[in-house]
This record gives structure tokens, C-alpha cells and sequence, in this order.
């Protein structure tokens, strides 16, 4: 019995985050931004695989699905230029892990029947990833009112948070998020 038709997916995985954010506005068009946030990653790998006998027919697959969870505490740090109700702001941030966790289901199928030999489901409390990340991150911010905002930001991590072997897995963070973002105390509310 042979190999083929491997495939691999990384699907889209919702995640979340919440937490605070402070403008020091430098003029009417820039400001300095800092955030304080908690971050929840999922991730998500699938392996797929045609198993194929020496007379070329498909005798059965196997499915690896692989999740990954990391719990950080981020600290973005960013410039900001305002035009009309936007303001688009670039920066740095750097992150945390304060927690972890990775779980693995595999199974094959050979000739319509599980193979339950070559089946198993694995988990861990602690993958063993660097504890910290950094990289450059961008926004932008549509203010709806002056207390209320839709925002959206990218941050892709510079490090490769894979520790240990294998030596050629590189395992990188990347964030695209939507929010809300609400200001609980402004100038405004202080005149």
C-alpha cells in the first residue's frame, strides 16, 4: 500500500479578543495609541490522505485534524492620522502567552472499516511554543460618534513561536480582526 493525493488545509478559525485603549492626541490630525489586550488564537491544520494499493485502486484515507489554542496578553503601540471621521494608524506590538493548549484526532479508514490500531485522539495542556511574539500591526477606525467606533486591524507576528523539533515547522501568528471600540472617558466628557 502506497501514499497519494495528500492534501493540507489551514481553515479559518473565529477568535476573540477584548480590552482597553488610550489616545494621546498630538494635534487635531495624529495621535499616539496603546492598547491593552487579551487575545484568544485558534488554529486549526487538516491532513488528508488517499491510501492506494500496488494495482492503483483507493483502499481507504486517513484524516489528521490538529487544534491549537493560545491565550495571549498583547501590548500594540501605534501612530495614528486622522482624516474627516477615519484614522488610519500604524505600529508594533508584542504579546505574551500566558496559556496554551493542543489537541490531535487522527483515523484511518481501510477498505470501509475503521482502523481503530492507527486511530487516536491526544491532548496537551502546554504546546511547547516561545512565550513571546512581536511584529507590526495596522488599522484603520470609521468613528460612528465621538464615544463609539468601528475598527479593523492586522498584525502579523515576526517570530517564529515553534520551539524544538521539528526544526522546519514554522508556526507564525497572524490576526485580521473586526470590533467595536467605546470610549468610557474623553476630553469631551471632561468640559
Amino acid at each position: 500500500m502506497e501514499l497519494q493525493d495528500v492534501t493540507f488545509a489551514t481553515p479559518f478559525v473565529p477568535s476573540g479578543m477584548v480590552g482597553f485603549y488610550y489616545n494621546l492626541a498630538l494635534s487635531k490630525k495624529s495621535s499616539l495609541g496603546a492598547e491593552l489586550l487579551f487575545s484568544q488564537i485558534e488554529g486549526k491544520e487538516k491532513w488528508e490522505v488517499d491510501f492506494i494499493d500496488l494495482d492503483g485502486n483507493k483502499v481507504g484515507h486517513g484524516t489528521d485534524l490538529t487544534y491549537r489554542h493560545i491565550s495571549y496578553l498583547s501590548l500594540p503601540v501605534y501612530y495614528g492620522f486622522n482624516i474627516k471621521k477615519f484614522t488610519i494608524n500604524g505600529g508594533f506590538q508584542i504579546s505574551y502567552a500566558l496559556a496554551s493548549s493542543w489537541r490531535e484526532k487522527n483515523y484511518e479508514v481501510i477498505n470501509g472499516v475503521p482502523d481503530e490500531t492507527s486511530s487516536y485522539n491526544r491532548t496537551t495542556d502546554d504546546i511547547n511554543i516561545e512565550k513571546f511574539d512581536f511584529g507590526p500591526r495596522a488599522g484603520i477606525i470609521y468613528n460612528l460618534t465621538k464615544k463609539l467606533a468601528v475598527e479593523g486591524t492586522y498584525y502579523y507576528g515576526l517570530n517564529n513561536i515553534q520551539k524544538g523539533d521539528p526544526s522546519y515547522w514554522k508556526l507564525k501568528v497572524q490576526q485580521a480582526a473586526l470590533g467595536i471600540r467605546y470610549a468610557l472617558w474623553s476630553k469631551v466628557d471632561s468640559k
